[in-house]
């Protein structure tokens, strides 16, 4: 097995888990899913090229808004990610 077809096959048991997380619970595992665009985001190479070369990957460019401390434990990426997500 490739190292393309290793990260592509992770992503889909890792975004599996989330989705059985979702019905179990009813809520967003927001870490999670963050942790997961990240891994996409940062993965080397032409893994997930199509996913980097999206609209929605421009999204979670870095546009220089900054938050100056973090907050109860609340990062700033996950700030952003949480205002983008209810504001779509």
């Amino acid at each position: 097995m490739t190292s393309l077809n290793h990260s592509y096959i992770r992503l889909y048991q890792r975004i599996s888990a989330i989705e059985f997380s979702i019905l179990r619970i009813g809520e967003y595992p927001i870490p999670s899913i963050i942790d997961i665009v990240n891994s996409i985001r940062l993965a080397k190479g032409n893994v997930f090229a199509e996913w980097k070369n999206s609209d929605t990957a421009k999204l979670f460019e870095d546009h220089g808004y900054k938050i100056k401390r973090s907050v109860e434990g609340i990062s700033s990426e996950k700030v952003v990610f949480l205002w983008q997500f209810y504001n779509d």
